[in-house]
């Protein structure tokens, strides 16, 4: 500021400029102290960045893999890992999303020389301002990690990287990695550039082990499913019920009417649902599941990819629904493969849902009537679609709250 108000061509000669000059001086420690406000990103410049795509894996393989991360999927990413150890494990894994306060430490070659490097998970909170602010209505952040990070014992740096769905069918991931406070600018970029080949290599093994670890591992463990024999009317009855902590019942009733399209459907379940359109829109969506709406849906039910049409109906209208609803909750509708759907009998489903009884969540109970001739194209078609339902809908509390909060409550 001296040297602003003492160059020659700035130099203050009127008693206006000098009054001006000390206001400056004078206000200069509250602008400082308001962007040192906590939970408020600083505004610092880049000193080191990235950007790049990585095709065939979902954003939601990086958003397990930070709290997941283990020595064979380091190493197996990156010949440059050669060492990788947990100092704090992170407190909430096998979910989506870091947790502050973990930490690593890595053996790394990169710039040309060896490098111990710690990660530690910083608050997200302290990101705002610099992400998407829809990050902060769930329970953690969806598309981005923020660490600071210690290379050889050197004062950290700040390094935040974030990542959405793009491509066609949204089945890539875009990166824009960016250092902040870095006091060697080149090792923070060789690091930046090392992370970088990192992340691309995942490539191989993160999705197949998100599905497995994650899906199979987890997801699939939080509720049960049961079928029965084969009924005079030919139909075969699944039903499938499971505590969903972390939703509203609110929340799912919007969810019908809301799902809108292709990237939307595959935040539902990035490995199993590919692909989404309304043929008959909803009228007026709203929180209520609109009788007549016609969905089109492209999903995996195991190995096989289904194309199917799911019509919302009315339970008070012939053909009702094929159990009693009881729960406050539901949503019934007519399903049948689309390229068959004069050929094979019509398909019913009904879920409906409850607060479970620790008011954290939902209990739902949801019910598929299917023709036996499903057997024909996949002999194990239900236990495959038992296993789909769990794995779909344990994926809402990764991002329903969020689209309900910011698109019905506007927050």
């Amino acid at each position: 500021m001296a040297f602003l108000f003492n160059h020659p061509l700035t130099r203050p000669r009127t008693g206006l400029c000098q009054l001006l000059a000390s206001t400056v001086i004078r206000l200069l420690p509250l602008a400082v102290a308001w962007v040192a406000v906590p939970g408020v990103a600083l505004a610092q410049s880049v000193v080191a960045s990235s950007s790049f795509a990585v095709k065939d894996v979902r954003p939601e393989g990086y958003s397990w893999f930070w709290d997941n991360a283990d020595e064979r999927l380091f190493k197996g990413a990156n010949l440059e890992n050669r060492s990788f150890r947990w100092l704090q494990a992170p407190a909430t894994p096998q979910h989506l999303g870091y947790s502050a306060g973990a930490r690593y430490e890595a053996a790394s070659f990169f710039g040309g020389a060896l490098h111990k490097v710690v990660v530690s998970y910083l608050d997200p909170a302290t990101q705002q301002g610099r992400v998407a602010s829809d990050n902060f209505l769930g329970s953690k952040p969806y598309s981005f990690l923020a660490a600071e990070v210690s290379i050889d014992g050197k004062p950290p740096f700040t390094v935040l990287v974030q990542y959405n769905a793009v491509g066609e069918g949204y089945g890539d991931s875009q990166f824009r990695i960016d250092v902040t406070a870095a006091a060697d600018p080149a090792l923070a970029q060789a690091y930046v550039n090392h992370l970088g080949r990192t992340l691309r290599g995942l490539k191989p093994d993160l999705m197949n082990a998100l599905n497995e670890r994650y899906f199979n591992g987890v997801l699939k463990t939080r509720g049960y499913y049961s079928y029965g024999k084969v009924d005079k009317n030919l139909n075969v009855t699944l039903t499938i019920v499971q505590e969903i902590r972390g939703i509203t019942p609110e929340m799912l009733s919007w969810w019908w009417d809301h799902i809108g399209n292709t990237e939307r459907y595959r935040l539902w379940q990035p490995m199993d649902h590919v692909h989404f359109e309304w043929t008959v829109p909803p009228n007026s969506p709203d929180m209520l599941y609109d009788v007549g709406a016609v969905q089109k849906v492209k999903e995996y039910v195991g190995k096989s990819a289904w194309t199917l049409t799911i019509a919302g109906a009315d339970p008070h209208a012939a053909p009702l629904p094929p159990v009693a609803i009881t729960d406050p909750g539901f949503f019934y509708a007519r399903t049948n493969l689309s390229l068959l759907q004069s050929v094979l009998p019509s398909n019913s489903l009904v879920h409906q849902w409850k607060p479970n009884p620790s008011g954290d969540g939902v209990v739902l109970t949801s019910t598929f009537v299917n023709t036996a001739l499903a057997l024909v194209l996949n002999t194990n078609f239900f236990n495959d679609l038992g296993s789909h339902a769990l794995r779909e809908f344990q994926m809402l509390p990764y991002f329903l709250p969020r689209l309900y909060r910011r698109e019905q409550l506007g927050e």
